[in-house]
């Protein structure tokens, strides 16, 4: 039983953090402050989310795409926490996941 939700807990994990990516110092420099910008609180897992997809952005040249997925990621706070859900718990991680990708999904279809 304990494997199973060992397993589970990894699983979720995986869906709520972006993919790793190498990204150079200066670009995790201006992802911090961008998300910071955006209201997303430091010491979060929204807060490491939006950093890893705003560096990926900022690496490749995107400024503009990378100050979107912080609004998004506090967006996606705010709803979440509307929701009642412990910024601690994985429900809330999801939520934020979802909500995020949800978001962003949006916006691609408009530059489409």
């Amino acid at each position: 039983m304990m494997i199973i939700v060992t397993l589970g807990a990894l699983a979720l994990t995986a869906a709520v953090f972006p993919r790793a990516h190498a990204q150079s110092g200066q670009a995790l420099i201006l992802a911090e402050q961008v998300c910071l910008q955006n209201g997303v609180a430091p010491s979060t897992a929204a807060f490491e989310g939006c950093v890893a997809r705003a560096a990926l952005a900022f690496d490749r040249g995107q400024p503009d795409i990378a100050v979107r997925q912080a609004r998004a990621t506090r967006d996606a706070r705010e709803v979440c926490l509307s929701y009642e859900l412990s910024p601690e718990s994985l429900g809330y991680r999801q939520c934020v996941a979802t909500e995020v990708e949800r978001a962003l999904n949006q916006l691609a279809e408009q530059y489409d």
